[in-house]
């Protein structure tokens, strides 16, 4: 698995092209060559973008957005994500118009709409659920529903969304391992994200499970801070790193 950071994390920090060219130099002396795009600064265009990109040999694989975000604006996303060589376009979140038994088979309905769209362009969509996704129809886990309607839907999984509905990480890992293109190491502690690694989050056979279900990329990820940003995007990936050398175990 190889690992880097959900760029997300430091979108503060990247309010133009001279403020993002310097957060991208610092990612990549962090020894950080892989990432996924999520909040860049609107003002960039996606040639501009891609070109910071090369700048600091660092290659992104995906672009996320939230799924009514990129619903409205899909030809920048797409044109970001395809600038940078990204295969993923990730999109999170089941709208709220769609919260509903019905509306979950809609928002599958256009999910498979979006990745009809895609295919042509040589991309692929995901799906990265959040906290409330779990839990949006009373009586039932919309995200199991909505994996079993599209069995072939690939999986951006972000491990602190999952813990928080109380799931078994390495368990559900290993469910839908084979569907599973990236995961998010994102951790908390008394309500507060800490680098992953930090918090109150038990990762016990989480990234062996990561491991045996041949999950290509690793994500560390904190978009708040009580410390330095880039220490605490450090810390993060110096944890993951040293779990994928120890397996999975304290190093």
């Amino acid at each position: 698995m190889k690992t880097g950071i959900q760029i997300s994390s430091l979108a503060p920090l990247m309010q133009g092209r001279q403020a993002s060219e310097a957060v991208f130099s610092r990612v990549r002396e962090l020894g950080c060559g892989v990432v996924q795009l999520q909040w860049l600064d609107p003002s960039l265009s996606p040639q501009e973008a891609a070109q910071i990109l090369r700048n600091n040999g660092i290659v992104s694989v995906s672009v996320q957005d939230f799924y009514e975000t990129v619903r409205e604006n899909f030809s920048y996303y797409t044109q970001l994500n395809a600038a940078t060589g990204g295969t993923w376009l990730c999109v999170s979140r089941i709208p709220d118009r769609l919260k509903t038994r019905q509306g979950l088979d809609a928002f599958a309905g256009e999910l498979s709409e979006m990745e009809a769209r895609l295919t042509p362009l040589g991309q692929k969509l995901c799906f990265h659920p959040v906290t409330a996704d779990f839990t949006a129809v009373p009586g039932m886990d919309a995200v199991a529903y909505l994996l079993e309607a599209m069995p072939r839907l690939p999986l951006c999984l972000d491990l602190y969304h999952l813990n928080r509905n109380r799931n078994d990480m390495p368990g559900f890992i290993r469910r839908h391992g084979s569907r599973i293109c990236m995961v998010h190491f994102k951790d908390s502690r008394d309500g507060r994200l800490t680098p992953a690694g930090m918090g109150d989050t038990d990762w016990t056979g989480v990234v062996d499970a990561c491991l045996e279900a041949g999950v290509p990329y690793g994500f560390v990820e904190q978009e708040t801070w009580q410390e330095d940003p880039y220490w605490s995007m450090s810390a993060a990936l110096d944890w993951l790193n040293g779990q994928l050398a120890t397996g999975g175990q304290t190093p």
